[in-house]
């Protein structure tokens, strides 16, 4: 089972009920179509853009956050996003890879504390030695 995070941006002007209505669309078309468990949503309301799209500088954002055994997960959301006309920009990432090179850089990051710490000891251990050698 994989981990997926996908955010939706869709348009500020957009009323209440075809905000609910857009939500709901892709939650759905998550569950039914694409096999989605554990399903997420957490809307962030609306936030400035970094650049202005389709003239907009503000969107609604919505994050989705879903567990899928399906191969073809990634590529049907993105494909029914796209076809998505209220839809103005969709990203979705693998989580699941992500906490794994977290995880594989904290394992990096304590074997080289472990290894600058021996590095240490073995320095301070040929200090003493020279202490030794001069008295």
């Amino acid at each position: 089972m994989r981990h997926y995070e996908t955010v939706v941006v869709l348009p500020p002007n957009l009323g209440e009920t075809d905000l609910e209505a857009q939500v709901t669309l892709v939650e759905k078309d998550l569950k039914e179509r694409f096999g989605g468990q554990n399903l997420v949503v957490n809307r962030w309301g609306k936030r400035t853009l970094a650049y202005p799209i389709r003239k907009f500088t503000e969107g609604y954002y919505v994050l989705y956050e879903y567990d899928s055994e399906a191969e073809d997960c990634v590529a049907g959301v993105e494909g029914r996003l796209r076809l998505n006309e209220s839809v103005m920009r969709y990203l979705t990432i693998r989580r699941d890879e992500e906490v794994r090179s977290e995880a594989k850089l904290k394992a990096r990051s304590a074997k080289r504390r472990r290894h600058a710490g021996e590095e240490d000891l073995d320095v301070g251990d040929s200090y003493a030695e020279d202490d030794q050698d001069m008295e």
